[in-house]
């Protein structure tokens, strides 16, 4: 069964498992030092919270979040390449969506080639839903480059495409580039 298990900065076998699946899941300038993300955890004050995804005593996966009162942000989500396949993505899913019960957003890589279509494909078949307006990913370190995405949302007050959407888009993109990526709103628009 699987089970979604929050890590501390103490969880040092299970930050050991993360790291070496975050440095082989994600490029470069998809990621922060994985140092910045143990400094995180250990702030008892940060939004941020990592949980490792656990059936039974098997590590297969994690998934990092940014959690609000009022809404929720996945910032990196990845599966044990050795258990893809056998629906903890999607089950992983279902159980952080029914637990934090307010709306998600993600960012995904524009729909560029087969595997970018395919994930965002899994994040539909999940309940997400595509929004196409323009969206730059800021840089994590100096270097980095900003990255052109998309963002999606699960249980969002507003659709995309409807006519009030633009303006909750823009809070949310504002809140990620300040809180998240520590840049001054409207910097990558």
């Amino acid at each position: 069964m699987l089970n979604l298990k929050t890590i501390t900065a103490a969880d040092s076998e299970a930050l050991s498992y993360i790291e070496g699946l975050y440095l082989q899941s994600f490029p470069p300038d998809e990621r922060r030092p994985f140092d910045h993300i143990v400094a995180m955890l250990r702030r008892e004050d940060s939004p941020f919270v990592m949980r490792l995804l656990c059936d039974d005593d098997r590590m297969v996966g994690f998934i990092s979040c940014w959690e609000w009162p009022d809404m929720v942000y996945g910032e990196h989500f990845a599966v044990d390449p050795s258990t893809r396949g056998k629906g903890y993505g999607g089950e992983a899913l279902r159980v952080l969506c029914g637990e934090i019960n307010r709306p998600m957003v993600l960012e995904v890589e524009c729909p560029g080639d087969e595997m970018s279509r395919r994930r965002i494909g899994f994040y539909q078949r999940s309940g997400f839903v595509l929004s196409t307006r323009p969206y730059v990913q800021p840089p994590y370190f100096d270097g980095a480059a900003p990255l052109p995405m998309y963002l999606m949302f699960y249980g969002a007050p507003l659709q995309p495409g409807s006519e009030s959407f633009d303006g909750y888009f823009d809070s949310v993109r504002d809140r990620l580039h300040r809180c998240v990526y520590g840049v001054e709103p409207g910097k990558y628009v």
